[in-house]
């Protein structure tokens, strides 16, 4: 029996102007950024053994890059026709629309597609790193519908944007009404395998506003074992399969300490790049907990024109 476990959250932090870099209780400085040549469209980050693990939206592969922000390989994660590319990049109309990816263990990823056009994006693929990586996939529509069933969801588009792993959980963000839905991973694997659906349990935090408009999720991993670091963007459109025009971006932190009480603990505007408008898509640490000394972050961007970038910050509370 499909059993649903809703608590509903409504954390206000307050509202800024994209003019003015303020935060609460957080400053972050850049250190380096890159634009990533040949990686279209950039939405979801990992890091692993010493390097990062990158996929875009509108992409086939798994792209792997070392510490100095270079592709080194391209893992395939699917079989795509010519005659679905457009250029580099798969046409809108035919993409898996990757949006989040996490490590599950130092051998392991996971990534999602992002649910809002069935059955085009009712996709996860779980990776298995290693000298011939194994790649698996399975369809995602069966779930889907049960997660639009969510009280919390049922007037909202679907459209997932970020994933973090956490003492076994998983936490999926949905990004049309800033919803976090957290199962236990393994409950889930079974269930793709034909076993009982998993219990799912759904949050709803309001975020900042920028110029009007609330903040809505992009990316996410854990910060420790309370905590888990965020991203968000804002677009001027309210259509979760359309883009609109980027206002600006930011990041956070959560406390899920009691998951019926979510709440952002500090956030800060993330400053724009030469003079560009950054859509912030998703956020990494490039070390474990207990190296992270200066609290250094790794952010993928996507400009919807099919460039990435990756961004070096330092967080300071």
């Amino acid at each position: 029996m499909k059993r649903f476990l809703l608590f509903l959250l409504c954390s206000c932090v307050g509202a800024f102007s994209s003019h003015v870099y303020s935060q609460q209780n957080m400053k972050l400085s850049i250190l380096k950024t890159k634009n990533i040549s040949g990686f279209p469209s950039g939405s979801g980050i990992a890091y692993v053994g010493g390097k990062y693990y990158a996929i875009g939206d509108d992409s086939p592969f798994l792209y792997v890059i070392d510490e100095n922000f270079k592709i080194i390989e391209q893992i395939s994660l699917l079989e795509v026709k010519a005659d679905d590319f457009k250029g580099n990049r798969i046409k809108k109309k035919r993409k898996t629309d990757f949006e989040t990816l996490e490590a599950i263990s130092s051998s392991e990823l996971v990534t999602f597609g992002s649910g809002s056009k069935s059955p085009q994006r009712d996709i996860f693929v779980q990776i298995h790193l290693g000298a011939s990586p194994k790649i698996t996939s399975f369809n995602l529509t069966s779930f889907y519908e049960e997660i639009k069933k969510l009280p919390l969801l049922t007037h909202s588009e679907l459209n997932i944007e970020a994933t973090a792993y956490l003492n076994g959980q998983l936490y999926l963000f949905n990004r049309a009404n800033n919803v976090i839905i957290r199962f236990d991973y393994q409950q889930f694997l079974k269930f793709l395998s034909g076993g009982v659906f998993p219990t799912l349990e759904a949050v709803k935090v309001t975020l900042p506003v920028i110029e009007g408009y609330e903040a809505g999720f992009s990316g996410a991993a854990k910060w420790n074992d309370s905590q888990l670091i965020f991203t968000a963007s804002v677009e001027e459109t309210d259509d979760a399969y359309n883009d609109g025009e980027i206002i600006g971006s930011l990041v956070g932190v959560l406390n899920i300490a009691d998951f019926s009480a979510v709440k952002v603990e500090r956030y800060s505007l993330i400053p724009n790049s030469n003079q560009k408008t950054l859509k912030v898509e998703s956020v990494t640490l490039p070390a474990t907990s207990a190296m992270r000394c200066d609290n250094s972050v790794i952010f993928i961007t996507d400009d919807d024109n099919g460039n990435t970038e990756l961004i070096k910050a330092r967080l300071r509370f």
